[in-house]
């Protein structure tokens, strides 16, 4: 059994004239003579140990096994014309790979994004909305949007947007439910949480000298888009970034029922996060410090 690759020259040969069913043909479009076309044809069939054309009078005709074979190699050729015209096409431009929290990427990124696009019309753009971390080594990602405190060994971590997290609500709660005066009356009322957040709403009550406090009841989300639409929709009280919930509170479709009170800070926030040898590409360059200018200018 064969388990080398024959020659890739005689493969494309043989793709060339079973595509064409001419050997001249396929030598014109390969730029050798028809007898170095024959010649790899046939040092393709002593290779594999198999006859691919009945080779009749002034024409070919392929065998069985060469019908066979060029359903396999052909797609494989159409794959590599494929790729190369992929490749080419983003070589004409810098090309940038990023994953960023899905909640980040569209309550934060997305909005701001027409102004990176304009600013840098050369670079090709490719989000990926995740919140996994990603693994550099073996992933063609470039850069990653990460939630945390910094500490990724091994990785550069440019701090963008700080968190800073305040009880949210609607200016009517749903069924005509007051809004709460102090924290202690949270207990007659839906708390919402955001999963990824890394500060709980314990947390936040002990930064104001407030014990435990038990919700009527808990409402959990994945995102904070989630959290924050929720909350605005009048269904609890959430604990949520300020950053993130910007553009709610400047609608007033949500308001800081205790703005009196300090946000809570943990030490988390959204970073930059690259592997070193990514750090120094240009267009890696580019984003970073457009993002470190748009997260300066989106600080409360």
């Amino acid at each position: 059994m064969i388990r080398d690759l024959p020659p890739l020259a005689a493969l494309r040969a043989f793709e060339a004239t079973a595509r064409l069913m001419s050997v001249r043909e396929a030598a014109e479009q390969l730029g050798v003579s028809a007898s170095a076309v024959s010649h790899r044809l046939r040092k393709l069939e002593d290779a594999i140990g198999v006859k691919l054309f009945h080779r009749l009078n002034r024409r070919l005709m392929l065998t069985d096994a060469g019908a066979v074979y060029l359903s396999r190699v052909a797609p494989a050729f159409d794959a590599l014309r494929a790729a190369t015209a992929e490749i080419a096409e983003r070589g004409a431009a810098d090309s940038l790979a990023l994953t960023a929290p899905p909640s980040f990427a569209e309550i934060w990124l997305l909005p701001r994004l027409g102004r990176f696009l304009e600013a840098h019309p050369g670079i090709d753009l490719r989000i990926e909305a995740s919140s996994r971390a990603v693994d550099f080594a073996r992933e063609p990602v470039d850069a990653s949007i990460r939630y945390g405190r910094g500490n990724w060994p091994g990785l550069v971590a440019r701090k963008l947007v700080e968190e800073r997290l305040v009880a949210v609500c609607a200016p009517a709660l749903a069924n005509g439910r007051a809004l709460p005066a102090t924290p202690t009356e949270l207990a007659g009322l839906t708390l919402i949480h955001s999963d990824q957040r890394l500060t709980s709403w314990s947390a936040w009550l002990r930064t104001n000298g407030y014990g435990a406090v038990r919700g009527a009841r808990n409402l959990r989300f994945s995102q904070s888009a989630h959290s924050l639409r929720a909350a605005a929709d009048g269904l609890g009280v959430a604990l949520e970034s300020r950053v993130m919930a910007a553009e709610y509170l400047a609608s007033g479709a949500l308001v800081e029922p205790f703005a009196d009170l300090a946000p809570a800070d943990d030490g988390s926030a959204y970073y930059l996060v690259t592997a070193p040898d990514r750090a120094v590409l240009p267009a890696v360059v580019a984003l970073q410090a457009w993002l470190v200018a748009e997260a300066t200018g989106a600080q409360p």
